[in-house]
């Protein structure tokens, strides 16, 4: 099955994202979205073509983000190498590998931070059964950027017979499906740092599903909870 931005192949591929910050990118200039993937013209076959395309089909009638930070938003979520790259990159033990994407984070970034936070209940999965790995109170911190929808059935059937479901409440999710390619998908990103906490017993349907239940926990909570 291709990859999806809603779904992660494996446990290890949702841990290794999510091992360390993304740290780096806030020291680069703004950019245009033409000269912010420069650097990714030689890793990424026929960029500048996504880049058009995104620049021409974005919502360019939104007041809220610049013609350049909406078609930001429109690359990353077009149905093309150009994700499954960022993510390849994001799961590298070689923080290295994610210099060339500097300038493109720093203008996607921007434009995540421009949007209202929503408060909802969103929907992520990983094939297998994960489940045991999160254990109820527990609390993980998210560095990587994470796409969810608020529409189950967006992302079950990618999981295919045998998966694990996160049914997470964001506080503070980016809704960008105004945006997005796909405007149907109804995808909401969890910014990079986000912490989750395991709130319930894990939900099992005939050893084949498996839903955990997760809360986003703000910086104030989380001290609480440690106490």
């Amino acid at each position: 099955m291709s990859e999806n931005r809603f779904v992660n192949q494996t446990l290890s591929e949702l841990q290794e994202a999510n091992r360390s910050p993304i740290d780096g990118y806030e020291d680069s200039p703004i950019l245009t979205l033409e000269e912010a993937v420069e650097k990714l013209i030689p890793l990424i076959p026929n960029v500048i073509a996504y880049v058009m395309t995104a620049k021409n089909t974005c919502n360019q009638d939104s007041d809220l983000l610049t013609r350049d930070e909406s078609a930001a938003i429109y690359l990353y979520s077009m149905a093309s190498s150009f994700f499954s790259s960022l993510n390849s990159a994001l799961r590298a033990e070689n923080r290295h590998a994610l210099k060339p994407w500097f300038a493109y984070l720093k203008l996607f970034m921007i434009a995540l931070n421009k949007l209202p936070s929503i408060k909802a209940v969103v929907w992520r999965g990983v094939y297998g059964d994960v489940s045991s790995v999160f254990v109820h109170n527990n609390i993980d911190i998210w560095w990587s950027i994470n796409s969810t929808s608020v529409d189950l059935i967006i992302v079950q059937p990618f999981l295919g017979e045998h998966g694990t479901l996160f049914a997470i409440e964001a506080m503070h999710g980016k809704d960008i499906s105004q945006f997005a390619a796909i405007p149907e998908e109804k995808e909401v990103i969890l910014m990079p740092g986000t912490c989750v906490r395991a709130k319930t017993e894990v939900l099992n349907f005939n050893d084949r599903l498996f839903v955990v239940h997760l809360d986003e926990v703000t910086l104030q909570r989380l001290v609480h909870l440690k106490r």
